[in-house]
């Protein structure tokens, strides 16, 4: 009867190799999931949805108004102090600055006080006293009440634009709109007087300052004439004395040099003529003198009557004798003049030089000077650069001071912003929207369902399915048995099945039957352990229905009960429990004595017998062994109900004595880690596993998991089955 180990071990290894686990997934795998636990998820969405209606029958309404403020950026008017009182940029920087300002504590404040919404139950709910006129920073309830304003703004700069978003959210629509308007005006007039104080800072500053920089350029000239009087500079049209008499003096000699260079060349020319010279055209143009022209024009008149009277008369002709004599008087008077004249000229070159020399002389003693006065003037021009540097910023000063004051009176009219959408009263509350809220809170209990089915999943670890759990340790599942709740009419399953042999239950003890068969090579096996992990999976059910399904199949079967802790085999064939095993092991009775036959199906039944606090000494005897050899021997097929594995160790006795046994999980409860614990233990103890059975299943949840076998018993199947 007993076979060995290494045909069902090979077997073991082959189906661990052709059924990997999967972890991943499929779609159908997470839809099956959804499927199976829909309740699960119409129960998150239903509370989740009842608690949005909840709050939104609570919840206060509040009503939001906007206004809409556009930044428009000006020109600077001055070129550097004007900064204070420039226009706006326009740049993101700018823009982003403006926001911080909108929402800046100190205008809230001038809102909260020029609408008094400190008495506002709404800012205030305690009605706590505040006094509006004491600051925001030193008072911790008006600090409050700035708390509660600055949650309900919102300010946001809209996006590629210079315009600003500002809402407000009240629970009253006329309220919202009245604060974001008067928040809008604050803001202006604000800014207003921004500008206004920033020029009148200005203009303070710039008019202490002129005044100081009167005083500094009054000083520094009178300090410069002091200093130009001290050092002998003084002088018209900026050139000192000194220079202007150098410049005198230079004049003349340059004058003088060229009056002596004239009048020693008209010496020269007129020393090297002579009256008998052919040349007295040259001399007449050398020879200005009006006497020398007159004698020279007498001359000629004398010259030409000579001729005149030659033709007519001789030589000796007293007429031409006297002619010739007044020629030669007048020759002589020429000659006379022009050595008068040379004379004058020797007198006037010697007369020059002497001046020549004489302005030489000067203009070496004002070089001199000059140079005594250009080392004075370096101390002179610093002074005049600083008074010229403190004439032209002060002349600066006043320039800006002036347009400054004209800044007064044009761009404090300009606020550099300007409200292109009034706040109006809303119609509608902004808070809470309805839609959007079960919008969300509809998609967040489907994330929530998710993460719970999730959780769930992730902590069921029991298993749902035969080839799950196929996978997971390796031995062959052989089918599952669906669980029945108690009919009326029934005391046990036994009955039911007897009753009832083609219902699905029925089918499910056949099918085990066949299974087993299937497991093991030929000879088929005619003894059976039945086990299970813990107490309570339905172990001593299915080896009793399985006992009474042989035996109502013709074969002469015997059904074993080694749980002689907690015997219940004879309660559900309706026998009592002694005499039984332990009576034979212990020699108290017979085998014959201790076997009883059912009526309504033939099994016979050897009970646990009478309790016995030795039973692993007696299951482990040798005459436990006999025991089994002579059932085999009378009956066609033995069927043990063991004690459950993680309980005692007479299920890894008792397995050695059999030829297969099923191992016995409850679906969806047994601990995977429990199952293959359990499976280790059988293997260890070198048991011929026929397979895992998964008991009490639930018919219509395991058809949702989507497995191979999911579905049997139940759906289209069910006409197959009667009962």
């Amino acid at each position: 009867m007993l076979q060995t180990d290494a045909p069902q071990a090979s077997y073991d290894r082959q189906r661990v190799d052709l059924n990997p686990v999967n972890p991943d997934p499929g779609l159908v795998e997470i839809l099956a999931v959804i499927g199976r636990r829909w309740i699960v998820v119409l129960g998150t969405i239903v509370v989740c949805l009842a608690l949005a209606g909840v709050f939104l029958l609570v919840a206060t309404p509040r009503y939001s108004a906007e206004t809409l403020i556009m930044i428009e950026p000006k020109n600077a008017n001055i070129v550097s102090i004007e900064e204070v009182v420039s226009g706006l940029s326009g740049d993101e920087e700018t823009i982003q600055s403006e926001v911080y300002v909108l929402t800046s504590r100190a205008l809230a404040g001038r809102v909260i006080r020029s609408l008094q919404l400190y008495e506002d139950s709404e800012f205030n709910p305690d009605g706590l006293a505040i006094d509006p006129n004491v600051p925001a920073e030193l008072s911790r309830e008006f600090g409050a009440v700035v708390d509660q304003f600055l949650e309900r703004l919102q300010v946001v700069p809209k996006e590629s634009s210079r315009v600003i978003a500002a809402s407000f959210s009240s629970e009253s629509a006329e309220k919202a709109a009245q604060i974001i308007n008067a928040l809008t005006d604050e803001y202006i007039l604000s800014r207003l007087e921004s500008k206004f104080a920033s020029t009148q800072k200005a203009n303070d500053w710039l008019g202490i300052r002129i005044a100081e920089l009167r005083e500094n350029v009054q000083s520094i000239e009178t300090e410069v004439e002091a200093t130009r009087e001290r050092l002998g500079l003084l002088g018209g049209e900026g050139i000192p004395l000194t220079s202007r008499e150098l410049i005198e003096l230079n004049t003349q000699l340059v004058m003088a040099r060229s009056e002596r260079a004239e009048a020693e060349a008209r010496l020269a020319q007129i020393e090297e003529l002579s009256p008998e010279s052919d040349n007295n055209e040259s001399l007449n143009e050398v020879l200005d003198s009006p006497l020398i022209q007159r004698l020279r024009e007498q001359d000629s008149e004398v010259e030409r009557r000579v001729a005149e009277l030659s033709s007519e008369y001789g030589d000796l002709h007293p007429k031409l004798i006297q002619l010739r004599a007044e020629a030669k008087d007048l020759d002589a008077r020429i000659a006379d003049e022009i050595g008068r004249i040379v004379a004058g000229l020797k007198s006037r070159v010697e007369i020059v030089r002497a001046r020549e020399r004489s302005l030489q002389k000067s203009l070496d003693g004002m070089k001199k000077e000059v140079a005594v006065a250009n080392q004075n003037e370096i101390e002179l021009r610093a002074l005049q650069r600083e008074a010229e540097a403190s004439r032209n910023l002060l002349a600066t000063m006043m320039s800006r001071q002036k347009e400054t004051i004209s800044q007064e009176d044009t761009d404090y009219q300009q606020a550099d912003v300007r409200v292109i959408s009034p706040a109006d009263i809303p119609l509608q509350p902004s808070y809470p929207r309805t839609g959007i809220v079960l919008g969300l809170v509809l998609v967040t209990a489907m994330i929530l369902a998710m993460v719970i089915i999730l959780v769930l999943e992730l902590l069921d670890d029991g298993f749902r399915s035969g080839d799950e759990m196929e996978k997971a340790t390796g031995v062959p599942s052989i089918g599952f048995i669906p669980y029945v709740r108690m009919l009326e009419g029934y005391e046990s399953l036994v009955d039911f099945l007897i009753d009832k042999p083609n219902a699905a239950f029925g089918e499910s003890i056949r099918t085990l039957s066949w299974s087993i068969g299937l497991a093991f090579p030929a000879p088929a096996p005619r003894s059976l352990l039945v086990t299970s992990s813990v107490p309570g999976e339905g172990k001593t059910t299915v080896a009793t229905c399985l006992a009474t399904s042989q035996s109502l199949a013709g074969r002469r079967t015997v059904l074993v009960d080694a749980d002689t802790r907690q015997s219940a085999c004879h309660k559900l064939l309706g026998k009592l429990r002694s005499p039984g095993l332990v009576d034979v092991l212990t020699g108290g009775a017979t085998l014959d004595d201790a076997l009883y036959q059912s009526d309504s199906s033939g099994l016979w039944l050897l009970p646990a017998g009478s309790p016995s606090v030795n039973s692993p000494n007696l299951l482990e005897s040798d005459k436990m062994r006999e025991l089994v050899s002579e059932l085999g021997e009378r009956f066609d097929f033995v069927v043990i109900d063991s004690p459950p594995i993680l309980a005692t160790t007479d299920a890894r006795i008792l397995c050695q004595m059999t030829d297969a046994t099923v191992a016995v999980a409850q679906w969806g409860k047994t601990r995977r880690a429990v199952v293959r614990n359990t499976l280790d233990q059988l293997r260890g103890a070198r048991a011929k596993l026929a397979g895992c059975l998964l008991t009490q299943v639930d018919v219509k949840k395991h058809a949702q998991y989507g497995y191979g076998d999911s579905g049997a018993y139940t759906g289209d199947l069910e006409k197959y089955y009667a009962g």
